[in-house]
């Protein structure tokens, strides 16, 4: 993530914090429940949902509330394949479901990993591309490896919510990441299985991990093979 401008432009952010949370909305939000949770004034919020209407990347429903427009649709299905990384990544994706383990790449978004791509071992390929979900990073092999690459307080900034303990067993992943270039996480109530994660390019762009019964730390294999994917998918041309 780029260093703060000087002056930061606050309706540009506040916008892009309510479209974000317009896209993830699970149903029709109203002003003041969005204001509430982005911790605006509500006019504010209202205003800025009733300028996203306008351009049509929000729609309002008929009890007021509001919704993605097909101005978002549109603007995801370019971001997504306009960037070519998705299509080009998931052959090389492809490839390590040969470990019988959930594949997964995706990237960091302030504290929470968003999934490009998750697949199951078997499962529908279909189901697998533009994931829409948000994951805690602290507890995500794609999430270490990136709050790896960012700088001190903007890490200690990202995770101030952490309990001590929290914090300490953080340090510990980082420092392993730091040292072996991979992250090993084991299962936990987050996370019903181990994981092993590396990141992708240098600066980091991307993570990918590997999840299942079979992603053991002592995998080398496995790490390996993560490793490689990651190393390929880091070439390809923009």
């Amino acid at each position: 993530m780029a260093k703060p401008p000087a002056q930061p432009n606050q309706s540009l952010i506040d916008g892009l914090q309510v479209l974000s949370a317009l896209a993830i909305a699970r149903a029709p939000i109203g002003s003041r429940e969005l204001a509430r949770q982005l911790n605006l004034e509500p006019t504010r919020a209202n205003r800025l949902l009733k300028t996203l209407a306008s351009l049509g990347v929000a729609r309002q429903t008929a009890d007021r509330k509001y919704v993605s427009g097909p101005a978002m649709h549109v603007l995801s299905v370019q971001a997504i394949y306009g960037s070519g990384l998705l299509a080009r990544a998931v052959p090389i994706l492809q490839t390590l479901l040969r470990f019988n383990c959930a594949v997964a790449m995706g990237v960091l978004w302030q504290d929470q990993v968003c999934y490009l791509y998750h697949a199951q071992p078997g499962g529908d390929m279909s189901q697998a591309l533009a994931v829409c979900g948000l994951f805690p990073a602290v507890e995500s092999g794609i999430g270490i490896p990136l709050l790896a690459q960012l700088p001190t307080t903007e890490r200690a900034r990202l995770c101030a919510h952490l309990s001590p303990a929290e914090q300490k067993r953080l340090a510990a992943q980082l420092h392993i990441f730091a040292t072996k270039g991979y992250v090993h996480l084991p299962a936990t109530g987050h996370r019903a299985e181990p994981a092993l994660g590396v990141a992708i390019g240098a600066p980091a762009f991307a993570g990918l991990a590997l999840a299942g019964p079979t992603a053991q730390v002592g995998a080398t294999v496995m790490i390996q093979a993560l490793q490689d994917a990651a190393n390929q998918i880091a070439a390809l041309p923009d």
